[in-house]
């Protein structure tokens, strides 16, 4: 077990956000992309690990990413992220932090825009039907995602399920406003 410092947290909000990203707008990544789009309403299931230039591990994440339209709510055991697609919210429950901003993919700055970062990024399907996504950040890390499953969902989430419940977090949160 480690602790995570302000930047190994920042870093994993980034990954989550990158993930989101190659899951949702990802260069390369038709199959996955045509599949969702075809589906609607969707879950996934993913890990992720993230390794240093060295092969160092210096993560691994697991959990479910719920995709309708431009809204995403991404549940994993370190952090959740819900966008509605005008909002961006990052929880993190070790730490007790929430940064509020706003959901803008027109930004160059990876911490805005993870879309920036997906110059490099190769997404395949392997024959069990998962998708491997591989991206190599600037800083030489290997950030490695496997989507395991895809569901459709029935009906549509309400639009509340992309929306954070404020009063559903402790009081003593740390919250950061940058909208």
């Amino acid at each position: 077990m480690f602790v995570l410092d302000k930047g190994m947290r920042r870093i994993i909000l980034s990954l989550s956000l990158l993930f989101i990203s190659c899951a949702m707008w990802g260069q390369g990544s038709s199959l996955l992309m045509d599949k969702i789009s075809q589906m609607g309403s969707v879950s996934l299931q993913y890990e992720l690990t993230a390794n240093s230039s060295d092969g160092r591990l210096l993560m691994e994440q697991q959990g479910t990413l719920d995709i309708q339209k431009m809204s995403y709510r991404l549940t994993s055991d370190m952090l959740t992220i819900i966008s509605d697609g005008i909002t961006r919210w990052l929880y993190s429950p070790k730490s007790e932090e929430l940064v509020i901003c706003s959901a803008d993919y027109s930004s160059s700055d990876p911490l805005e825009n993870p879309l920036s970062l997906l110059a490099s990024t190769s997404i395949e399907q392997k024959k069990d039907g998962s998708f491997k996504i591989v991206h190599i950040g600037a800083n030489g890390y290997v950030y490695t995602v496997l989507v395991n499953s895809i569901s459709r969902r029935e009906t549509p989430w309400e639009e509340s399920h992309f929306i954070l419940e404020m009063d559903s977090l402790p009081e003593d949160v740390i919250i950061t406003d940058l909208r």
